[in-house]
């Protein structure tokens, strides 16, 4: 019976050990894993959004966006020429006129959000000029 508890001490003293051990080297290796992850990430040969930055930069994406933003330009300019009417009329219109300017300034908010999402140079020239005095 005196071997079976020598056995159990000894195991217990190297239970202790070995765990020492384990700690250390884990103290000592994840930090290393963790910079080298965050020097890779930063220098940008891993990103962990590539899938959503290609997709943001494919030709079909940007074109999507780009007819998207023209069609938004051209309700826009629609509005313009339905208040430009209503104004010129004598009646009684500042509640639909002031409705079409509130969805006038969704429009153009709905613009400058949709313009953020494809690299500047493929928005078309007319939103760009539209966007920098609107």
């Amino acid at each position: 019976m005196s071997g079976y508890r020598d056995d159990v001490r000894e195991v217990e003293r190297e239970v202790g050990f070995t765990f020492r051990k384990l700690l250390k080297w884990a103290l000592i290796v994840i930090p290393i894993l963790l910079l080298l992850g965050w020097g890779l990430q930063a220098t940008g040969i891993i990103t962990l959004s590539i899938e959503r930055e290609v997709t943001q930069h494919s030709r079909q994406y940007t074109e999507t966006k780009a007819s998207l933003l023209e069609k938004l330009h051209s309700d826009y300019l629609q509005l313009d020429a339905e208040i430009a009417q209503l104004s010129a009329d004598d009646g009684n219109e500042e509640k639909i006129i002031a409705a079409k300017r509130a969805q006038q300034k969704a429009i153009a908010k709905r613009l400058r959000t949709e313009a953020s999402r494809i690299p500047a140079s493929q928005v078309p020239t007319e939103i760009n000029s539209f966007l920098s005095t609107h």
